[in-house]
């Protein structure tokens, strides 16, 4: 029954147990709050890029380094059929797809634009943008001429469906070559850089553009975002066996941006999760100090029953460790508490770079509860071990002759 005694220790001064507890639990559930926030909106913005580029990519390593002089990065058929081959069966895929990206130069009326023209093969059900279209439709097999257009590029250039531009571009043999192009869809995303300058286009008809029959990249999709490293990896590994000189390259390899916005939501964590730290610590600290000289006299008691100075400093802490856990738990439902409220309310805002308003909200569940409330249990058990071993260490002699 010792681990009772600490836990009748606290409730005998509720006032001051209320006051510790309402201190560490404010600084649970505001640092829960914060990291589910900025959880689910890196889990939104993984999701957004997924959309975007996959979650593998394989190419030639001179596209990704950007060493190529011209288009000698390009996969041919054969190795493409290659590539395959070697990827037939794996669990974790569940769709593979060819693309081919160039530059370009679209022209509408008197006005131009540097566009990046992204072919894919129509319908590949892989990796298109069929869901993004908002106007018109989307590309199909049976598609030439055909091109889909951002929102944001639409309204710059003042085009709609129907209309036509003509896109001009230099093949691989480095000869320059025009061709009109027909307005089949407007598409949206979240991002106005991607809507201002990403055209997409049949693969078929890009190559014959271009004059080749190779594309530059190999997409492939995952069944789970979390399986990405470790198929990467396994892939890559397949391709080496294979004397395959190319490269996989992850989604978030490829997307600069999230690795920048991953990077500051970890270090705007980090601070504060130190600042409810030292919060939490120094209070607590202060808190108990008060705690255990108002109780010089009880200790002394107990030490000249036969009480040693280990048991006393064990029966201190274990009472600090009821107090870190009661209040850790109390700011856990608290904060989870504040998130479903604030879930609740639909919040939106428009992202900077963005077209479209996202739902603000807070990531609830395990993953996003542990760390904050593992911070608070251990800021208050480190706060409570200086003034423990403090009392523990007292004379019995001067401990009873305190008023």
């Amino acid at each position: 029954m010792t681990w009772w005694i600490p836990l009748r220790s606290l409730l005998r001064n509720r006032r001051r147990t209320l006051l510790s507890v309402a201190i560490i639990a404010l600084g649970t559930a505001i640092s829960l709050f914060v990291f589910g926030f900025l959880e689910d909106s890196r889990l939104q913005i993984q999701a957004t890029t997924v959309d975007e580029y996959g979650n593998l990519q394989i190419a030639s390593p001179a596209l990704w380094d950007d060493t190529a002089e011209g288009y000698e990065y390009l996969i041919m058929p054969e190795t493409e059929s290659r590539i395959r081959e070697l990827l037939v069966g794996r669990a974790a895929i569940t769709g593979i797809t060819s693309q081919l990206q160039l530059p370009g130069l679209i022209a509408a009326g008197n006005q131009t634009q540097v566009v990046r023209i992204t072919s894919q093969v129509p319908e590949n059900g892989t990796l298109n943008i069929d869901a993004f279209v908002i106007d018109g439709r989307p590309l199909r097999t049976s598609d030439v001429a055909a091109v889909l257009i951002g929102r944001s590029l639409a309204n710059r250039l003042g085009l709609a469906v129907g209309d036509v531009v003509t896109l001009t571009l230099t093949t691989v043999d480095g000869a320059y070559n025009a061709t009109p192009l027909q307005i089949v869809g407007i598409y949206r995303f979240t991002s106005e850089q991607v809507e201002l300058r990403s055209l997409f286009m049949p693969l078929s008809f890009a190559q014959r553009l271009l004059n080749t029959k190779g594309v530059d990249r190999l997409i492939v999709n995952l069944g789970s975002i979390s399986a990405t490293n470790a198929e990467a990896s396994a892939i890559q590994r397949l391709l080496d066996n294979d004397a395959l000189s190319l490269r996989v390259e992850t989604w978030d390899d490829l997307s600069p941006f999230y690795k920048e916005l991953a990077g500051f939501f970890d270090l705007l964590f980090g601070f504060l999760t130190l600042a409810v730290f030292i919060l939490v610590f120094f209070i607590i600290l202060q808190v108990l100090t008060l705690a255990f000289l108002e109780r010089t006299r009880e200790i002394g008691t107990l030490r000249a029953l036969g009480t040693t100075r280990g048991e006393v400093l064990s029966q201190l802490l274990m009472e600090s460790g009821w107090l870190a856990i009661i209040g850790s738990l109390t700011g856990v439902f608290v904060g989870l508490a504040i998130s479903l409220g604030f879930n609740a309310l639909g919040i939106e805002w428009r992202p900077p770079g963005t077209v479209e308003a996202s739902v603000l909200s807070v990531q609830i569940g395990l993953m996003t509860a542990l760390p904050p409330f593992g911070v608070s249990v251990v800021a208050t058990l480190l706060s409570a071990i200086f003034p423990a071993i403090q009392t523990s260490r007292l004379r019995v002699v001067d401990a009873l002759r305190v008023e």
